[in-house]
């Protein structure tokens, strides 16, 4: 009966350690405003991200002045930019969709609104 009660817990344990808290930060993008330089780094936390399943989708339009961007080689895709001067106002989406080396199916989504005043 003890051995039921001590492989119970190790189990337990063990399931409770692998898992992991993925987290993008900040969790909320400061207003970019038309014709002043935005630069914000987002953080990717929990795990290393896979560069080639990383997905980016947004809707900001080519032409307005801000790239997003992995910040360098090193850190591959746990930091991405958000930079530029902006042209245009408008409200945008950013969608990012972060996997993980080493863990499956381990997907982080989120979403950012993008928005640019005047």
């Amino acid at each position: 009966m003890k051995f039921n009660k001590l492989a119970v817990i190790f189990l337990t344990l063990s399931l409770c350690g692998c898992s992991k808290d993925y987290n993008i930060e900040p969790n909320k993008l400061p207003i970019a405003h038309i014709g002043k330089e935005y630069n914000q780094t987002l953080k990717i936390t929990g795990g290393k991200v896979s560069e080639q399943h990383f997905e980016l989708n947004s809707n900001i339009p080519e032409n307005q002045g801000v790239k997003i961007t992995p910040v360098d080689d090193i850190d591959g895709y746990n930091y991405i930019k958000i930079e530029g001067i902006p042209k245009y106002k408008g409200r945008y989406k950013i969608v990012m969709n972060a996997y993980f080396y080493g863990r499956g199916d381990d997907k982080l989504t989120k979403t950012y609104e993008f928005v640019v005043k005047e």
